[in-house]
């Protein structure tokens, strides 16, 4: 028999919406099948399969949609924690670009050697891999001679590294959520489709099924009923 398959990244969806309506009336599909009770017992398993199937997709649609808020907020404050780390970061560098120059700065910006990495690996979530980002910084000493140079720049240093520990978090964070979102997208077109395409065409199927076979079997009593009947009047 014929198989049945599935027909902006919105972070906020809250559950299954109906496909557009384009006709007031609409006649529900069926599959093309012939009247056997070995359809018949086929489909109703395709058929329980099928809800077991939305009823995982609806699970895995509420998980999904828990976790897209719950990682909005931490979202939210990665990103004010960054903002706040960069404006001090900024401050500190403006007192040392008034006291020493531009030139002076740039200067002792070249002698800065920096031992920072960032780390990439994955971890699984619902059977999807998310991103992990993880920041390293290196050696945690002035970078700057005492000579020429103001403790500014140092703390401007400190600043940044702050800064970047807050923004890895932030990119982890902002990376899971598109992932999520394009997940929970692809979970909500599953379920509307076999809610509103799969499953209601097998029971129009079954209901199709089930009419014919008590059709022909009620035919079936008639003519032997017929068939005794001349026997009865023959003897």
């Amino acid at each position: 028999m014929g198989s049945l398959g599935e027909g902006s990244k919105d972070f906020f969806v809250s559950g299954p919406c109906p496909p557009p309506m384009n006709h007031l009336v609409t006649v529900m599909a069926r599959l093309t099948l012939s009247a056997t009770k070995g359809n018949l017992l086929r489909v109703k398993d395709e058929e329980v399969l099928a809800a077991e199937a939305l009823t995982f997709l609806e699970e895995k649609r509420d998980l999904l949609l828990g976790e897209l808020l719950r990682l909005q907020g931490q979202a939210v404050r990665f990103r004010r924690q960054v903002e706040r780390s960069l404006e001090a970061a900024y401050a500190q560098l403006t007192e040392g670009l008034v006291t020493l120059g531009t030139e002076a700065v740039g200067r002792a910006a070249l002698g800065v050697k920096s031992g920072d990495r960032v780390a990439l690996r994955d971890r699984a979530f619902l059977g999807m891999p998310m991103p992990v980002v993880e920041f390293h910084p290196g050696e945690q000493r002035p970078q700057f001679s005492f000579g020429g140079t103001v403790g500014a720049l140092d703390r401007c240093a400190l600043a940044v590294k702050e800064a970047l520990t807050s923004v890895a978090e932030l990119a982890e964070v902002e990376a899971i959520l598109w992932r999520l979102a394009e997940e929970l997208q692809r979970t909500v077109r599953r379920t509307n489709a076999l809610n509103y395409l799969i499953i209601p065409t097998y029971r129009e199927t079954i209901h199709y099924l089930e009419g014919a076979l008590e059709e022909r079997e009620r035919e079936g009593l008639f003519h032997l009923k017929r068939a005794k009947a001349r026997q009865a009047k023959g003897g």
